[in-house]
């Protein structure tokens, strides 16, 4: 978008517009901005049309003669709504401004220039359109093709949570800035989840984590700063910045409650899925080096399924 601006601003400088409108009279007005090539229009501080050429006029499907001396805000809330941004900015002594907008399914981009006379007055705001919609709809495709490839790589394809590959990422961005606040992992782990496949086919277990991985997304909807991840088959991890360790454990337990409150039955035996928790602190902030906040996890979480399923775990710093 940079280069259409900058190719507008060229083309306006090389048939010297600015130059000529500094000097025409209002008698020749119309006749030279009518041999303009791009969609043009001048308007007083007032928004109210001074000239106009068709090409301008055709972006509203108007008449050039019949916008003349109306006010813009009677054709464009939007445009007019640049106009005075654009009138803010040439107060700070800017003396352009650039903006898009989209009109009768095209997208434009339009450049605002203050004219102004001896006194650095502002006497006539030009404003000039190019059609950009081919471009845009390119940036659009090239847009949609950077999310594909981005939910590729850092969406779980059944849950739709962030993936193992995107919380190596976050652990990474952990360690290249500093925090002034701890951070705290949640491993939520399934008890038995590969028996529960054995037992109700692994389609049903991708159904069942789309399931849990909602309930626990909702959650934490209402915790600050709180992201979640879906590790492999049977584990999630969850981190949290500034809460207390008291404050952890609650949501942790919060978290088993709600995995065995959906009831999911195990098998014809009355046995509900539930799940063990693993919980790690850190402070990156006050920690020399990295840590293998993963190692620390399992460890934490294989600590928690010997205690029994649904039990919880909170390692602490120094072990």
């Amino acid at each position: 978008m940079e280069q259409e601006s900058k190719k507008l601003r060229d083309s306006l400088e090389d048939i010297n517009v600015f130059e000529y409108l500094q000097d025409i009279d209002k008698l020749h007005l119309v006749s030279f901005i009518s041999q303009i090539p791009l969609p043009i229009a001048l308007f007083d501080q007032e928004a109210r049309f001074l000239g106009v050429n068709q090409k301008f006029a055709d972006i509203y499907e108007s008449d050039a003669l019949y916008l003349f001396d109306k006010l813009l805000n009677t054709f464009s809330t939007v445009v007019y709504a640049h106009f005075n941004e654009a009138m803010r900015y040439f107060s700070k002594n800017k003396n352009y401004f650039e903006q898009e907008f989209y009109v009768k399914g095209k997208f434009y981009l339009s450049y605002f220039k203050a004219i102004r006379n001896q006194y650095d007055e502002i006497e006539t705001v030009v404003v000039v359109c190019s059609d950009i919609t081919r471009l845009k709809r390119r940036e659009n495709v090239l847009l949609q093709n950077n999310k594909k490839l981005h939910d590729h790589l850092y969406l779980d394809f059944v849950t739709g949570l962030q993936n193992a590959f995107a919380f190596e990422h976050y652990l990474n961005k952990v360690w290249q800035k500093s925090r002034d606040s701890h951070l705290s992992f949640l491993k939520i782990d399934l008890d038995n989840f590969k028996r529960f496949n054995q037992l109700n086919s692994y389609t049903a277990g991708d159904e069942v984590l789309i399931q849990l991985g909602s309930v626990l997304n909702e959650a934490i909807a209402q915790t600050e700063e709180a992201e979640i991840f879906r590790l492999n088959s049977a584990s999630f991890v969850i981190v949290i910045e500034h809460l207390t360790e008291w404050a952890v454990v609650t949501l942790a337990e919060r978290l088993k409650f709600a995995v065995t409150n959906e009831k999911i039955l195990f098998g014809s035996n009355n046995e509900y899925l539930t799940a063990s928790i693993g919980i790690y602190h850190l402070d990156p902030h006050n920690q020399p080096t990295e840590v293998d906040v993963l190692q620390k996890l399992e460890f934490a979480v294989r600590s928690a399924k010997e205690k029994g399923r649904n039990s919880l775990f909170l390692l602490k710093n120094e072990i």
